[in-house]
């Protein structure tokens, strides 16, 4: 009797996991039905379901009543009056993409306006723009809603405001939609890894695959157009109580333009800097202890015969350790600045010239070694100061404690990209 039983619950759950898994394909497979524009130029594939599964049983492991709760919250992604698929594949029109679109269909679409009124708040919804064409928008959440019937588009990104016209010519455009399995011979391809970047004319992707709390990063990127030296020299950065270091070689053009254009947002003389930035290396490293820099209040008052006079009161401000590093030509330092936010003690290391907000950078005994890295970044942003406000750091500090990243030349025109992101969910 008991070994009916046993052969019985084992045929149930290998019958019960077979259906699963069947179940489990046919949503891929109905997944590659879904629409994008026959000339996207860039893909972002989100696969849900796995990211949905993962994200289930890794709570479920954690804690059994954290998984069923776990569960009900994902049921109730369903209650959007959206047809959302195994996976959902957003695409992009521009070479240098700020927004990602996605088509949808409406499977009720009175549950999808009160979800846009409820959920989502949105901050109005126009109808009639042309022909049963209606269109929502919010701005602090950076989404883009436009429906006509049953056909929705929604768009993802940062220049929304702008993108209203095109929002609305592609939502009527019907003859320019084509199917993930029209569009791409293996869409197989683009479903690997959790959510997934792809550059339609090139090989190149970043793939992040979410496990618990944490987001492995992986990425190729190719080019004709590079030539990039297999080893370089960089300088040692510390390994322990820093909030944030990485350092980057920039051996072509088009990586001196991006760090130019970065340069040029600051009061400093960017053009002769990057002159004489022939060493083509960076490298900056923000400790977690602070560092007291001495400045002074100028006043001025009336003496005793009535004559103008300045005082000079000296007072003292903690202000956070940081050092940087540019290896560059002898002229280098020249355009380097004393102060900007902060003062600036500066030292030459041989052909590196090194700032640091410490009067103690004399101290300093820098030490290098050569790596296969083209650059390398960590950012411990659980330590990231408030009142450093850099939008970026700010944005990346509400999703993640910690981020490392690695880009290592692979060959010539090759380059692999490799990291973490952890605590992605706090």
């Amino acid at each position: 009797m008991i070994k009916k039983i046993v052969i019985w619950t084992i045929s149930v759950i290998i019958f019960s996991a077979v259906v699963a898994w069947g179940w489990y394909i046919l949503r891929q497979q109905q997944s590659y039905k879904s629409l994008v524009h026959k000339k996207s130029k860039s893909l972002v594939t989100v696969s849900l379901d796995d990211i949905l599964l993962n994200q289930f049983f890794d709570k479920w492991q954690t804690a059994q009543k954290e998984g069923q709760d776990f569960g009900k919250k994902l049921s109730k992604l369903r209650d959007n009056g959206i047809d959302i698929k195994a996976n959902v594949f957003l695409f992009a029109l521009e070479d240098h993409p700020k927004n990602f679109y996605a088509f949808f269909q409406l499977k009720d679409k009175q549950q999808f306006l009160t979800f846009l009124k409820d959920a989502i708040q949105v901050d109005s919804i126009e109808t009639n723009l042309a022909p049963d064409v209606s269109y929502a928008y919010h701005q602090r959440n950076k989404i883009a809603f436009v429906w006509n019937g049953n056909d929705l588009l929604i768009s993802l990104g940062f220049d929304l405001d702008k993108k209203k016209d095109e929002m609305i010519q592609l939502i009527q455009s019907k003859n320019d939609w084509v199917t993930i399995e029209q569009f791409i011979s293996r869409p197989s391809t683009l479903t690997r890894k959790s959510l997934r970047y792809s550059d339609v004319s090139t090989a190149n992707f970043i793939e992040l695959e979410l496990k618990g709390d944490r987001a492995d990063v992986t990425g190729e990127f190719f080019s004709r157009d590079w030539n990039f030296p297999k080893e370089y020299l960089v300088r040692e950065l510390v390994s322990a109580n820093y909030i944030g270091k990485g350092w980057a070689n920039i051996p072509n053009i088009q990586l001196k333009n991006k760090l130019k254009q970065v340069l040029q947002e600051f009061p400093i003389a960017a053009d002769s800097l990057m002159a004489h930035l022939d060493g083509n290396y960076v490298d900056i490293e923000i400790l977690k202890n602070k560092v007291v820099q001495t400045d002074t209040i100028i006043n001025y008052a009336v003496d005793e015969n009535f004559e103008t006079v300045e005082e000079k009161t000296p007072y003292e401000t903690k202000v956070p350790d940081i050092k940087i590093a540019m290896r560059g030509d002898h002229y280098l330092s020249d355009f380097l600045p004393n102060k900007l936010f902060y003062h600036w003690f500066q030292k030459q290391d041989n052909e590196f010239s090194i700032l640091s907000t410490s009067r103690d950078i004399d101290k300093l005994q820098p030490k290098y070694t050569k790596t296969v890295e083209l650059s390398n970044v960590a950012l411990h942003l659980a330590d990231w100061p408030d009142e450093v406000k850099i939008s970026p750091i700010l944005l990346l500090k509400a999703i993640a404690s910690d981020i490392n990243l690695s880009l290592k030349v692979a060959g010539h025109d090759h380059l692999v990209l490799r990291g973490t992101i952890e605590d992605y969910s706090h």
